[in-house]
């Protein structure tokens, strides 16, 4: 999903506040498994980059939901000196949206809901532009680069028949050593709309704050130990008087702590997780646990009690930072998934059709993802789907449709986003032919021909000539690469062939070097 950007509505009343204060059996390896890709068809420059593509007729037959669907868009906005020539500030935020039949008193909840923090932020943005203005006066830095930066980032934990419940991370810079960031939770009933508090979703509360008090502490200290506050026992035990920040999903409620609240800034935010097989007794039902159709995230290294059973994804902990092994194991029954140097996040999926799958992704490291589709329907892990270069990072994750992170390194080195439905043999399959790249502001993304370069434009084969400064956004990654002219506006696109053996990392246009045709091209490493 992810697109990924707490206690504030982006955080910037934080900036501002800031400023102002200054295994099992039957074990199988699937870590060899060959990449499953999916075919893409020509696609020409007239055609809109979000047209869908041949295989989603067969795609739609699996989209029909139950669940709502959250969709998960970023925006940003950006400040300069009057005089145009300083980059004061970049600003991004996640807006969020619920669409689905039978849903739309929650769609407008969250609609309303997300104008209003929407709002809040723009308008703390304005404030905090002002204190960037009055510090460029005297501070230095790269005309490409800004100097206050900030973002609100959601995340979807939970969504199905009875809540859609995400996390919210508000981060803002304003000088100094570092930013600082903060956590805020908020759930919906996906039936009235309503925000849910702790009261609403427990039957016995004075039950639930006991047990879950002790819970924490105890979880706490195994996870965290030295690096703990003296009085971080008392921080927990004061948090029931307020409304903590909390969150629902596949596993259970989980509460967080945000920097600087029982910890220092260096060991970040905590998160204890309560399982609902530990305290669902004190919840009503429909909140104890996934409700029908849905998706619900859970945690690596802690058992997931499902209706098919005990569920688990496991990577030990390597405290010399060295690859450690990923298995993904039901009802004593694992799946192999690799070494890794780091797990990213992981899905449990309920269908309509009654499937049920796991979708988790792992980093070998630098961001060299790889993406993991496992149906589990019989009681039995299953591999469907292994994409390379695919992670959940910054994508949205949902009971039908997932947009995932791809990592393409065409003209350059790029994140782009891709929507996927689960195919009816379990395969992920794309919904487009066009990888999609946000757009962003970097000087250093643009590209600047060096020599006449042959592209495709309103149908038309035609040349950009020397000087020209274009954007790539979006590629097919099979030989189409769409762009925009950064002075016009216009746009088209360009044909390469990749090189070969050792050559796999060049990209050839008209037989030419990627590197002719371009003064720079930002390729990462």
């Amino acid at each position: 999903m992810g697109m990924k950007y707490r206690k504030i509505s982006i955080g910037l009343a934080l900036a501002c506040a800031l400023l102002m204060g200054c295994a099992g059996t039957a074990d199988q390896d699937i870590s060899g498994e060959e990449t499953i890709k999916t075919d893409v068809k020509e696609f020409s420059a007239e055609e809109s980059v979000q047209e869908q593509s041949a295989e989603t007729s067969q795609a739609e037959e699996f989209s029909e939901n139950e669940a709502p669907r959250v969709e998960i868009e970023t925006n940003d906005r950006d400040w300069y000196s009057e005089d145009g020539a300083r980059w004061l500030m970049h600003v991004e935020n996640d807006s969020i949206s619920v669409s689905g039949e039978s849903y739309e008193t929650l769609s407008e909840a969250v609609t309303e809901w997300n104008e209003e923090q929407t709002e809040e932020l723009w308008e703390s943005c304005e404030e905090l532009s002002g204190y960037a203005a009055e510090e460029a006066a005297y501070t230095e830095w790269d005309a490409d680069s800004y100097y206050y930066d900030a973002w609100r980032e959601a995340e979807l934990c939970r969504v199905d028949e009875s809540v859609v419940s995400l996390t919210i991370l508000s981060y803002a810079y304003i000088g100094g050593a570092h930013g600082n960031s903060g956590y805020t939770g908020v759930t919906f009933d996906a039936q009235s709309g309503e925000i849910l508090t702790l009261s609403d979703i427990l039957t016995d509360e004075d039950g639930f704050q006991d047990a879950a008090q002790q819970w924490i502490v105890e979880k706490l200290a195994a996870d965290h130990g030295d690096e703990l506050f003296e009085d971080y026992e008392e921080t927990v035990a004061a948090m029931w008087e307020a409304e903590p920040d909390w969150y629902l999903d596949a596993e259970g409620i989980t509460f967080i702590f945000d920097p600087y609240e029982v910890g220092p800034y260096a060991m970040g935010a905590a998160f204890v997780c309560c399982p609902y097989d530990e305290f669902g007794a004190y919840m009503k039902e429909t909140y104890s646990g996934m409700n029908g159709v849905g998706a619900g995230r859970f945690s690596a290294n802690a058992d997931v009690e499902t209706d098919l059973g005990t569920l688990r994804i496991d990577m030990p902990v390597d405290e010399d930072y060295g690859m450690a092994p990923v298995s993904l194991s039901l009802n004593g029954e694992s799946l192999e998934a690799g070494e890794f140097g780091s797990f990213g996040d992981a899905y449990l999926l309920r269908l309509s059709d009654d499937r049920s799958f796991v979708l988790f992704d792992a980093d070998y490291a630098s961001d060299d993802y790889v993406c993991f589709l496992c149906e589990i329907t019989d009681g039995s892990p299953v591999l469907r789907s292994r994409l390379e270069n695919v992670s959940l990072q910054n994508g949205t994750v949902g009971a039908e449709v997932l947009t995932l992170r791809v990592h393409l390194d065409v003209l350059g080195t790029y994140y782009a986003y891709m929507d996927y439905v689960i195919g009816e043999s379990g395969e992920l399959m794309q919904t487009e032919d066009i990888f999609a790249i946000r757009s962003d502001r970097y000087a250093w993304r643009v590209l600047t021909v060096a020599r006449e370069l042959p592209v495709t434009a309103d149908g038309e084969e035609t040349t950009l000539p020397v000087g020209t400064r274009i954007r790539i956004t979006g590629s097919d990654n099979a030989g189409t690469a769409y762009y925009r002219d950064e002075e016009s506006g216009e746009t088209g696109s360009l044909s390469y062939v990749r090189g070969d053996g050792e050559d796999a990392w060049t990209l050839y246009i008209d037989g030419v070097s990627e590197y002719e045709y371009f003064e720079m091209l930002p390729y990462a490493g």
